[in-house]
């Protein structure tokens, strides 16, 4: 960034020792050159700032976030008292997702909901689900 501003300044003094009359049409032609090319560089100044601002941000927000995950996954690594039911959470149990034919909401069930019978309750809709498992099997 700072090589376009010495690009500039470079060229600004060349424009001087030329000794090209500012008044000229050639000289007008010039100065309106640098003073643009002087808004460009404040510009991409200002955007650099602002990116800058943003980077800083986005890691502020980064490192919050990886707080809460790191107190939610404590959280539920135990039994706690942080919660009103208890956090039995298990990385081992395996869930699925399936949409009810009825409401057409996809719910996540895992492998305990099977063992019962082939018959599903929809928490949303409280419609029975009907789970034919020769026709899953049949598709694999």
């Amino acid at each position: 960034m700072e090589n376009i501003s010495n690009q500039i300044s470079y060229l600004k003094g060349l424009l001087e020792g030329l000794d090209i009359d500012s008044a000229s049409k050639e000289g007008k032609v010039f100065e309106a050159i640098i003073d643009a090319l002087d808004e460009i560089n404040d510009t991409i100044d200002d955007l650099y700032d602002y990116q800058d601002e943003l980077a800083e941000q986005v890691d502020m927000i980064d490192d919050d976030l990886a707080e809460i995950e790191e107190e939610l996954i404590d959280c539920c690594d135990e039994d706690c008292d942080c919660c009103d039911d208890d956090c039995d959470f298990d990385d081992d149990i395996e869930y699925y997702e399936i949409e009810c034919p009825n409401c057409h909401d996809v719910i996540c069930i895992d492998e305990d909901c099977f063992e019962d019978d082939d018959e599903i309750v929809c928490p949303n809709c409280n419609e029975a689900i009907e789970i034919n498992f020769d026709v899953a099997e049949d598709e694999e």
